[in-house]
């Protein structure tokens, strides 16, 4: 690793911020090189050696200094209209999100469409409906007026948005667009002009979700789940028309639905994505009903990009599941025998669980044979969180509750029962519903057509938290494993995200580019273990994680986080796809 050479800069140029004697990983996927990053006002200014006035000097040695990461994949929708900061990805080195995915979200809406998709939301992404209405704010109807008020509102991070299939429909065709009815040729003129508006207008692309495990409270498909080619041709041709957009899409067969979902979507994502000329970002994880059905679906993908198609898989950089905790998901729910205790105060259930006579009735009712959650998991992909650490998070074998049952020779029930007790209410279960196999989880996240991505902040309130993808990937995968470098890891979740969702100067560490940049101690970089908070409107309980490591986090050279603590300044942007900024 070599220090650039001094670099002349205009006569008498005064910096804003310098970040002196850090190490650049600049998201090209270069080896990393000793450098001050020199930035004034919104901008990078230079890389080099600066020995010239600064308004504010960051002490970078022992540091890497890298773009701001981008997060794809969020439903802070609704959040970030009483939240400016999105917390927590905003303490996870997150300096621009996108929202508006999966299909779900608030853009177009009339005012009498509000409650229904505020019930679709509570539904797909566990936001409770409470807590929408007491702390979301409106003032949109169309998607352009809807980036027109993100533009007024103070920001954090950067925004981007998808224009959303489910609201689009409602929007279009009424009451009947949130049954599968096809639109009528009126109505598709409605919506395919609705697209071309929105991309007009700057957003990212267009999303819709295909997988049938997103349903509403009621138990309903989400609108667009079963949307024919017709629409969704007449749907994405605007992105080819413009030029700008991603499509965004949870095939059939992400969640586990069946082992030749993913193909049958492939049927028309891979010709779509060749007519349209447009990136196609799908969701690819490993269910445990299909858990090889991941490698059919990425040997698909790399055989359509040599036909022309240019399809961009989305994977987590870990297990999705959930959390079981007392104050969210009570992990009473693994036993039938629990009846009342479910609803009874802490202080009871504490009590309750302290009698050797109650834990030996609730072990005998759960399942011998470690099914769990109607057959979602088993006892061998339930692990506990007890401590910080990305290694929390390894879903071997060997750490679960069942092999642990083996080794003691009791039941599964038995030592969840005795760790509930032993942690006084306080411990936390994870339920690993997708990528418990690390290996599979690794060969994802490695692969080089892959971006990271399904951490999905803002959402699943109560029942997870895997807002830290970018902090997983850096302390377990490049750290710890060292399955990744360090430059392709930061490439991934910088450089590759803003090329393919279009996003301008961003996602490199570059002068003219804008300075979202962060300063990460890569030896302490590390994940805080889950906490239950009652921060949502109307005080509902919700799980956040923040992180160890991240030494300042920048937004349009304006300090966002230092030490993981809000600075005050809320620098965010409204983020437009490439042909809009052009212009």
């Amino acid at each position: 690793m070599t220090r650039p050479a001094p670099v002349c800069y205009p006569g008498g140029m005064r910096a804003d911020l310098v970040i002196k004697g850090g190490t650049v990983v600049d998201g090209s996927g270069r080896p990393p090189f000793e450098a001050d990053v020199v930035i004034a006002g919104d901008r990078i200014a230079a890389l080099g050696r600066w020995d010239g006035a600064a308004g504010e000097v960051i002490d970078a040695r022992g540091r890497i200094v890298t773009p701001g990461f981008i997060d794809i994949h969020t439903h802070l929708d609704a959040q970030l209209t009483w939240d400016p900061l999105g917390a927590p990805a905003s303490s996870h080195g997150v300096t621009s999100v996108v929202v508006g995915n999966c299909g779900v979200g608030f853009a177009p809406c009339r005012e009498a469409d509000r409650d229904y998709l505020m019930f679709l939301m509570e539904g797909v992404e566990d936001i409770p409906r409470a807590a929408l209405k007491e702390g979301m704010r409106w003032g949109w109807e169309s998607f352009p007026d809807y980036l027109r008020f993100l533009d007024a509102q103070p920001l954090g991070m950067n925004v981007g948005a998808h224009l959303t299939h489910a609201p689009l429909r409602v929007f279009a065709m009424g009451e009947r667009g949130a049954t599968d009815a096809p639109p009528t040729g009126a109505e598709l003129a409605v919506m395919q002009q609705a697209v071309r508006d929105a991309i007009a207008a700057g957003a990212l692309g267009f999303s819709t979700g295909r997988t049938t495990m997103h349903r509403t409270p009621a138990g309903d498909p989400v609108p667009g789940t079963f949307a024919d080619r017709r629409e969704l041709d007449a749907l994405v041709a605007p992105l080819a028309e413009l030029g700008a957009g991603v499509l965004q899409v949870i095939p059939y067969g992400s969640a586990g639905e069946a082992a030749d979902g993913f193909a049958r979507d492939m049927e028309w994502m891979a010709p779509v994505a060749r007519a349209i000329g447009r990136p196609v970002s799908v969701g690819i994880a490993a269910p445990r009903k299909y858990p090889e059905e991941w490698r059919h679906a990425l040997a698909a993908i790399v055989d359509a990009t040599r036909t022309g198609a240019r399809i961009v898989p989305q994977v987590a950089p870990r297990s999705i599941g959930m959390l079981l905790g007392f104050g969210v998901l009570s992990p009473l729910l693994l036993f039938p025998e629990a009846g009342d205790l479910l609803e009874r105060p802490l202080d009871e259930v504490r009590a309750a669980l302290r009698q050797p006579a109650v834990r030996a009735r609730l072990a005998a009712s759960f399942d011998p044979s470690g099914e769990i959650l109607a057959g979602l998991a088993s006892t061998s992909e339930v692990f506990p969180l007890e401590r910080d650490g990305v290694t929390e998070y390894e879903t071997t074998r060997a750490r679960s509750v069942a092999a642990e049952a083996e080794r003691r020779g009791v039941s599964a029930g038995e030592v969840i029962l005795d760790a509930m007790v032993a942690s006084d209410l306080r411990g936390l279960l994870l339920v690993a519903l997708y990528n418990a196999d690390m290996d599979a989880a690794r060969e994802m996240i490695t692969h080089p057509l892959t971006v990271p991505g399904l951490g999905d902040a803002g959402a699943h309130t109560s029942q997870t938290c895997d807002v830290g993808v970018g902090t997983f990937l850096l302390a377990y995968w490049v750290r710890h494993r060292r399955a990744l470098s360090l430059e392709a890891a930061i490439r991934k979740l910088t450089f590759e995200q803003a090329l393919t969702w279009g996003i301008p100067r961003r996602g490199l560490l570059r002068p003219g580019w804008f300075a979202d940049v962060n300063v990460i101690d890569l030896a302490a970089l590390d994940l805080v273990r889950p906490e239950i908070r009652h921060d949502l409107p109307g005080g509902a309980p919700n799980l956040s994680q923040r992180a160890h490591g991240y030494t300042a986090t920048i937004v349009n050279g304006q300090m966002l986080m230092r030490d993981g603590v809000h600075g005050g300044a809320l620098p965010g942007r409204v983020l437009r796809n490439e042909t809009v900024a052009a212009v």
